[in-house]
């Protein structure tokens, strides 16, 4: 690999960058939202020295200077000024963006995964969500994300999710034992990227299983557990009404 093909990586790497973060939303399949200023800059910054590595270069070539350390390298090999030829490796990222982008972690992430666990009651605040988003929604349904009904349903010793109506939102994950057993409606919780990924789920048994993968936004009532709440594995939930998800939001929570 010579100087002119270096460059020539650095460019594409670059390209790559930014046409999943500033011309597209396909950054968000593998990190949070936030990274995206980030993920511009380092593309742009890609690009520019790429574009400046191939301009020196080319500079040289023109003054002779290239053929003039050609002579003086022959019989040694690869010219000192290349690199070693497993870089071309470097273009295989780049290429997967651009020809076959890789879809953000689904149902097989989440069945392989398993359910989160349940967390220690005295480190969740539950008003990180909404302090009373029953209160703000008077009697009529409520809309939560999949963490923040998990949370409640372990953690909020009030219950007060019970006998009111909820609405959530996320993909569908079959049951490990067979569809007798029910389905998950599942959504991924990220931190910071795909890689530290956790899956928050409710167990459905009242509908039959919908597509793999595919997207829906299910109405009904948590299905209030007798005892203690910590020592549930998965929450069921009753669905009154579903609807297919046509445009899915961000993948992740």
């Amino acid at each position: 690999m010579n100087r002119i093909a270096q460059g020539l990586v650095l460019v594409l790497l670059g390209a790559a960058a930014l046409g999943s973060s500033a011309f597209s939303e396909l950054y968000l399949n593998y990190v949070q939202g936030a990274f995206r200023p980030f993920l511009i800059a380092a593309g742009a910054v890609l690009v520019l020295l790429g574009a400046l590595v191939v301009a020196a270069d080319l500079r040289t070539a023109a003054r002779g200077e290239e053929e003039e350390e050609g002579h003086d390298c022959q019989g040694h090999g690869d010219d000192h000024h290349g690199g070693p030829r497993v870089a071309w490796l470097l273009v295989l990222p780049a290429v997967a963006v651009f020809v076959v982008a890789p879809p953000a972690l689904g149902a097989y992430t989440a069945a392989a995964s398993g359910a989160a666990e349940a967390p220690d009651p005295s480190r969740v605040d539950l008003s990180e969500y909404r302090d009373d988003p029953f209160a703000e929604a008077g009697d009529g349904p409520v809309e939560l994300q999949l963490q923040e009904f998990v949370s409640r349903a372990w953690t909020d010793e009030e219950r007060t999710m019970s006998g009111r109506t909820v609405e959530l939102t996320g993909f569908v994950v079959p049951h490990p034992e067979g569809e007798d057993e029910g389905w998950y409606l599942a959504r991924l919780q990220m931190a910071c990227c795909a890689a530290d990924a956790v899956v928050n789920r409710v167990l459905i048994t009242d509908e039959p299983a919908p597509e793999t993968d595919s997207w829906w936004t299910v109405r009904g009532t948590w299905d209030e557990p007798e005892g203690d709440l910590q020592s549930v594995r998965d929450h069921r939930f009753t669905v009154e009404e579903m609807r297919e998800v046509e445009n899915p939001p961000d993948p992740y929570e």
